[in-house]
């Protein structure tokens, strides 16, 4: 629904950039892809590598505290029999809370994990935005539009690639922010 909406607005602006006082020839519009720019850009695979590095910790602090209460629970099964009923309810007691608490680890890694894939997320789009307004300025673009919001656009006006390329050149260290074609 959101796209649908934002498609009409667009249309709505077209037609007015196309009815007002501006001829066809001083319009000159393009769009991108953010997916793409977000799988192909250095932040974005430097932030895909972030999170998969996040996610392989917590895996592997999942496993260490799985294999923990699968010891555990193995040892009372072996001693059940030669045990007390208090100190087999003392450590079933202990092997029910240390799963709730590996239960919980893992609910809290996966939202840590969804509040730094938003962080990044945000902080990418806010910094490509930029990009894409100071090129805009640059090369004459009257308007660029994100690509889910474009029903029909010929390729020629798919600027995706020269925005990745912008913006991997404001993040190199020894670039300057100046936007090259």
């Amino acid at each position: 629904m959101k796209k649908i909406f934002l498609a009409f607005v667009a249309a709505l602006f077209l037609g007015a950039v196309f009815c007002g006082a501006a001829s066809a020839a001083d319009i000159k519009l393009g769009y991108i892809n953010m997916l793409k720019v977000e799988k192909e850009s250095l932040a974005g695979k430097q932030a895909l590598k972030t999170l998969q590095q996040m996610l392989s910790d917590k895996q592997t602090k999942l496993a260490e505290r799985r294999k923990e209460i699968e010891k555990m629970q193995k040892e009372l099964d072996k001693q059940s029999s030669i045990i007390s009923a208090d100190e087999r309810q003392r450590r079933e007691d202990k092997l029910q809370k240390e799963y709730k608490d590996y239960q919980r680890y893992g609910s809290d890694s996966q939202d840590e994990l969804s509040k730094k894939k938003e962080e990044l997320a945000s902080k990418m789009f806010d910094e490509v935005t930029k990009v894409i307004k100071t090129y805009g300025k640059e090369e004459g673009y009257t308007l660029i539009l994100d690509r889910s919001v474009v029903l029909y656009a010929p390729e020629a006006v798919d600027i995706t690639d020269k925005i990745i390329k912008a913006y991997d050149d404001t993040k190199a260290p020894a670039q300057t922010n100046k936007i090259k074609k």
